[in-house]
């Protein structure tokens, strides 16, 4: 998964986040997968919560259903997991690891749904492929590695064309490690003092008097600046005929805003890889801003193509498709609405022929079992083409 990515180095290992600051080699990926991380989440925590609406062939009608598949889809697809976090969790996997597989579940007449954690995918290219070694785990860390051979009849298999998404990625992340080592080196270049040792006139010979002997400059240097960069309190002798100096004193000292900078240059590239505003990606969105709706049609309605697609192969099927059956998320509700706030339009949909229910499931509030909420009225003075 993603976050496996955020803490740990290729290796396995968990990462300092003072080594991240100041650009250890082993965590060069570590600021662009925290920036993809929270992309990959405001993506997969928008399509988690909206409903994925089933319309279903009901006395010759397509109607809109809450059946079996409804259920399915939006509250319990399997025993152990809920509508909700199986979204997020299927989002999650297809947009980390570029692709996901459902796996269709029967037992009697039950019909369950899976996501996979690893699988092995054959290389069929002509006709649909076969998928092996799936392994299935639950939030408590168990897993099951399934015998059974899935192909496109069991299965929905979810794939991102991302090959040059994923070119332009690794030149950037190359990029990126070299601007973080030029920023390091500026920072502790501005900031890690220099000394000078000045002496009058010409050098005399150095004599240690504890060791009895006389001693090089470097190591009279060595000995001296022991005390200067210890983290103790130190008293530093010197003889009269020494100036040590501060050669960045006086300078002013380069504080973390380099770095803030280079974080925030490579958060924005990763918000504009996955189309994401920027207002929505650091969430400083204002009311004027347009930043929902950018974020829904350009970043998000690809994604809820992608699994609206599976689900109609997968669950619905080309007969029942053809027919006019089929699933479809439902985006009215992406964006919070309150009924007070909202008594403007109401009033506008309901003068325009839309009736108390068809408003009701707008807003997501419960239908109202009476006529009059299924009655239509036009009270706007509209008339046909034909200059009824």
């Amino acid at each position: 998964m993603i976050f496996d990515k955020l803490f740990k180095n290729e290796k396995g290992e968990y990462i300092n986040i003072f080594d991240v600051i100041m650009g250890d080699k082993n965590s060069k990926n570590y600021i662009y997968a925290i920036a993809e991380a929270h992309a990959i989440d405001l993506i997969a925590s928008m399509i988690a919560k909206c409903n994925i609406e089933t319309f279903e062939k009901k006395e010759e009608k397509i109607k809109n259903t809450k059946g079996e598949l409804f259920w399915k889809l939006n509250i319990q697809p399997n025993p152990n997991q809920t509508g909700t976090s199986f979204k997020y969790s299927l989002v999650l996997k297809l947009l980390s690891e570029k692709k996901a597989l459902i796996i269709i579940n029967r037992k009697g007449k039950e019909q369950f749904l899976y996501i996979a954690d690893k699988f092995s995918t054959s290389n069929e290219i002509l006709y649909g492929k076969k998928f092996s070694n799936v392994t299935v785990s639950d939030n408590e860390g168990n897993e099951v590695t399934l015998e059974k051979i899935y192909n496109s009849n069991n299965s929905i298999y979810l794939v991102l064309p991302v090959e040059n998404i994923e070119t332009a990625y690794a030149s950037f992340k190359t990029n990126a490690t070299d601007l973080l080592k030029a920023t390091k080196k500026s920072f502790i270049s501005s900031n890690v003092p220099k000394w000078r040792l000045k002496t009058p006139g010409t050098q005399p010979k150095l004599y240690d008097a504890d060791a009895n002997k006389e001693v090089s400059y470097e190591e009279y240097i060595k000995k001296i600046t022991s005390g200067i960069f210890s983290e103790e309190e130190a008293v530093i002798m010197l003889s009269q005929i020494f100036d040590l100096i501060n050669m960045n004193e006086g300078k002013n000292a380069r504080d973390l805003t380099d770095y803030e900078r280079t974080v925030k240059s490579i958060s924005d590239s990763v918000a504009q890889k996955w189309k994401i505003p920027l207002d929505i990606f650091y969430g400083n969105k204002t009311e004027k801003s347009t930043g929902n709706s950018d974020f829904i049609t350009f970043s998000v309605d690809y994604i809820f193509k992608i699994i609206e697609d599976g689900c109609n192969i997968g669950l619905v099927g080309k007969e029942s498709f053809v027919g006019g059956e089929y699933v479809k998320f439902n985006k009215v509700n992406i964006t919070h609405r309150d009924v007070l706030e909202s008594g403007t339009g109401i009033d506008k949909l309901t003068a325009n022929g839309f009736s108390r229910n068809e408003i009701n499931k707008y807003l997501d509030e419960p239908e109202i079992d009476e006529e009059w909420a299924n009655e239509h009225y036009i009270t706007k003075n509209y008339g046909n083409v034909k200059g009824g």
